[in-house]
């Protein structure tokens, strides 16, 4: 209800919303076109027209509050928004019905900025998997190992980035958690293996100080004769960009100042039949 209350609101003070806050009607089109192809097809096609447009950290938020950057824009993206608007589209019936699924996994409860799965590892990434919305495959694709982390307020409060987010200490995520992950050696392997549609996320190396270790999130598209990465990118021009999945695992080897660890791999799981939105109701 609360997420309706401001889509009204913005409406209301906008009612012709600026067009980077619509999803285009070209993207639209191309998601309805594959609809009843497999996921992979349909996240490609989700992101296809966003190839080339420019990156920007930190690019959504919810409106108001907090962060007052719109909840969604389009012409412009950072790894996590990308990835987002391309689950969203993917997975609900119609590709305008992306906000909805987007939300389920942005937020753990109404949407508002204490509540939004800030933290990959400690939020996003267990929320995801419990609700049923991603299902964890490393172990799947190659041999996984088991890391666990634990955090405490205190490593909260020393970290540097500490100061960008809004949250009280109460809102902060401590305790322990794991993910299994694959290292660079098993991720180079397992890259025939790794279907597409899969999320891969980017994980370093933990220090003892640092609260995160995910820097990177990235989908893997359908693409012969090699698998590519799709994502947006501070490398090189710094863009939405695909590259092969490949590369980017050899490439990960060379991370000095702070090295990576490995990768996580999931996947999203249908929510039901695809083109449920476009049906007419019974009669």
């Amino acid at each position: 209800m609360m997420n309706l209350l401001l889509v009204l609101r913005v409406a209301l003070a906008n009612p012709d919303p600026p067009p980077v806050w619509t999803i285009p009607a070209s993207t639209v089109a191309a998601v309805r076109a594959v609809a009843e192809r497999p996921v992979g097809e349909r996240m490609e096609a989700a992101t296809r027209s966003f190839l080339g447009l420019p990156y920007q950290n930190e690019v959504t938020g919810e409106g108001s509050g907090a962060d007052a950057d719109a909840p969604a824009r389009y012409d412009r993206f950072d790894c996590m928004s990308l990835v987002e608007e391309a689950l969203g589209m993917a997975l609900a019936g119609d590709p305008l019905g992306a906000p909805g699924v987007r939300d389920a996994f942005r937020y753990a409860g109404d949407v508002g900025y204490p509540t939004r799965n800030h933290f990959m590892e400690a939020q996003w990434i267990p929320h995801a998997i419990a609700s049923g919305l991603l299902e964890d495959i490393t172990a799947r694709v190659g041999p996984a190992r088991t890391l666990r982390h634990e955090v405490s307020l205190g490593m909260w409060n020393n970290w540097r980035g500490r100061r960008r987010f809004s949250l009280l200490d109460s809102e902060l995520p401590v305790g322990a958690w794991s993910v299994r992950y694959l290292d660079l050696g098993a991720a180079a392997a397992a890259v025939p293996l790794i279907p597409a549609g899969a999320v891969v996320i980017t994980l370093r190396v933990p220090r003892a100080w640092s609260p995160v270790i995910t820097t990177h999130v990235s989908l893997v598209v359908p693409s012969e004769p090699q698998p590519k990465m799709r994502h947006a990118t501070r490398m090189g021009k710094q863009l939405v960009r695909d590259d092969r999945l490949d590369w980017y695992m050899t490439h990960l080897r060379d991370y000095v100042n702070w090295p990576a660890l490995g990768v996580m791999v999931l996947l999203p799981r249908e929510q039901g039949p695809t083109r449920a939105a476009l049906l007419p109701s019974p009669v």
